[in-house]
């Protein structure tokens, strides 16, 4: 049989309470840190979250001043390029506005000689040229209907006034007609040695110069001599400037040639006569 049951010891007691003291002391201990922990943790997220707004903030703002930027740049670009148009309008314009004053000048120009000639003229314009090998013709812009007849005789003048032989008209229409260069091969004029007094004939070559023909047997043409229109000549008014004789050589032989005064190629208003004398 068992003994009867021992009665705990006052020590016993309070070594009891003492160790109930030091577990409640340690869980009390452990909950806190616990709870310190937890405080950490959720306050190390909150400054993540903090950093991770900021980070997000900032890469937005960048984002939406790039655009900014960017719309802005545009904008100061299109401006650009709509005055840099209106500038190169303004230029043309002004460029055009000084083309049409120097125009202006030639043709009062052209109509200042045209009055102080000797003869009957009619003004025109070189409306274009033709490219072909075979014919030097240029166009002018008045006809039959202002008194341009075929082979009629026609001439340029320069700044200072002096005309010179250009060629003759080789049709005429309503409100046009073609003239043909003296450059060009179809075209033959009597002209006369201003300094012997010889006649001859001035041929084109469809290149830069024209042949001479001499008529009398011995000519005595010589580089340098001027040939002007002869008072022989049916088509135009005679003393008109037409070249200067120069010399060529080719092949070993020397022959002599007719440089033109009027600038065939550069033309831009002609005086066609109405009457050769």
């Amino acid at each position: 049989m068992p003994g009867p049951g021992r009665k705990p010891t006052r020590r016993s007691v309070s070594l009891f309470f003492i160790a109930l003291f030091l577990v409640l002391m340690t869980i009390i201990g452990l909950a806190s840190y616990g709870i310190t922990l937890g405080n950490l943790a959720f306050s190390g997220m909150q400054h993540a979250l903090r950093t991770l707004n900021e980070a997000v903030s900032t890469a937005t703002s960048s984002v939406v001043g790039y655009v900014h930027a960017l719309v802005f740049a545009r904008s100061i670009y299109a401006e650009n390029e709509a005055l840099r148009a209106q500038n190169q309008y303004l230029d043309d314009q002004l460029r055009l506005a000084l083309d049409n004053r120097d125009e202006l000048k030639r043709l009062q120009a052209q109509l200042g000689i045209q009055q102080q000639l000797p003869v009957k003229t009619v003004l025109v314009q070189v409306t274009g040229r033709t490219t072909g090998l075979d014919s030097l013709d240029s166009f002018i812009d008045h006809g039959t209907t202002l008194g341009v007849t075929k082979n009629a005789g026609v001439v340029v003048a320069d700044e200072s006034g002096q005309t010179y032989v250009y060629g003759k008209v080789g049709d005429a229409f309503v409100s046009n007609a073609l003239v043909i260069p003296l450059l060009d091969r179809r075209c033959v004029l009597a002209g006369i040695d201003r300094r012997t007094g010889e006649d001859v004939l001035v041929k084109g070559t469809n290149r830069e110069f024209c042949e001479l023909s001499g008529i009398s047997p011995l000519p005595q043409f010589q580089p340098g001599d001027i040939v002007v229109t002869s008072s022989s000549s049916a088509t135009f008014p005679p003393d008109i400037p037409i070249g200067r004789i120069d010399s060529i050589s080719s092949s070993g032989t020397t022959r002599l040639i007719l440089r033109p005064f009027a600038a065939v190629g550069a033309a831009r208003y002609l005086l066609v006569i109405r009457s050769s004398k």
